[in-house]
């Protein structure tokens, strides 16, 4: 079990870091404040696709598409948000995804206590 909370725990820092960069490059059309609206339009699918890539969900990359394309929400950070959901709120759900993958990669069956 050590060896899968390890793996688990490196996932999640991953995640938040990868999360992280994803809303800073959202966030950086704001240094050309003329072209930054403009530029978002080519940015949108770009977020878009990170999102789902870190978090794969069709849900957030969808919202974290319309976050780009609409004017003047480039400070929401969807990709932190949908960390702090899966990681904080839906953190047993993750776990257990993860050991499902985990397990079907190493052929390997690790069950979770129930507490």
């Amino acid at each position: 079990m050590d060896e899968l909370e390890q793996k688990f725990d490196k996932k999640r820092q991953f995640d938040l870091i990868a999360s992280l960069a994803i809303d800073a490059l959202g966030m950086a059309t704001y240094i050309l404040p003329a072209l930054g609206e403009t530029f978002d339009i080519v940015l949108a699918p770009v977020i878009s696709a990170l999102i789902y890539a870190v978090h794969r969900t069709t849900f957030g990359a969808a919202f974290g598409f319309l976050e780009e394309i609409i004017p003047f929400t480039d400070i929401i950070p969807t990709a932190t948000i949908l960390w702090v959901y899966r990681y904080v709120f839906k953190k047993k759900e993750t776990l257990q995804a993860f050991m499902e993958k985990f397990n079907k990669k190493n052929k390997k069956t690790i069950i979770i206590p129930a507490k």
